[in-house]
């Protein structure tokens, strides 16, 4: 089968040695992917701290001295399972998926891209997918890093892990 030349395909897979509550939690925590989205550090906006179909993110990539602006959207999430996103605004055009499963010693992370190089920028995908497979590793070395060594930040209310913020506890000061 010939591949498509508007089409760069990444797919990872790896364990990361954390409970796959602590893995879900972090993925749908859309307030701490900064932690560990390299190109999310620049105009991050969220339209809700939990990713679930319909949030939006809105930031900014930097590229040869240049600014980018992206929106992502959540498509779809399964609970326990998998989260998929899509890019509506940017350079190129996004659908990422990560599943999840738990497996012995931690948690099984599978990521899937899908970028679509538009036609007339074909003359870069060289350089976009060599980008793209560089930043993907780097992003999922912190977010290993982070979730073995317990240093990861949750900034969402969620009843996933026993760490703050709950839902429950915010629900509960608000009584």
């Amino acid at each position: 089968m010939l591949s498509d030349p508007d089409v760069i395909v990444s797919d990872e897979q790896f364990v990361i040695h954390a409970p796959s509550n602590a893995v879900e939690r972090i993925l749908t925590d859309s307030l701490a992917r900064s932690q560990w989205r390299t190109a999310m550090h620049r105009g991050f906006e969220v339209s809700d701290p939990v990713m679930r179909p319909g949030t939006t993110l809105n930031f900014v990539v930097g590229r040869f001295g240049v600014n980018f602006e992206y929106v992502q959207i959540v498509s779809q999430y399964l609970p326990g399972s998998s989260l998929t996103s899509r890019t509506t605004k940017g350079m190129f055009f996004v659908d990422t998926t990560y599943e999840w499963a738990e497996v012995q010693g931690g948690t099984r992370l599978r990521c899937h891209n899908r970028l679509r190089v538009p036609r007339n920028k074909r003359f870069m995908r060289w350089f976009v997918e060599r980008g793209l497979q560089r930043q993907l590793r780097r992003d999922h070395r912190t977010l290993k890093h982070l979730l073995e060594t317990g240093t990861q930040r949750y900034l969402a209310p969620s009843d996933l892990t026993g760490d703050e913020p709950r839902r429950e506890t915010m629900q509960a000061a608000g009584d």
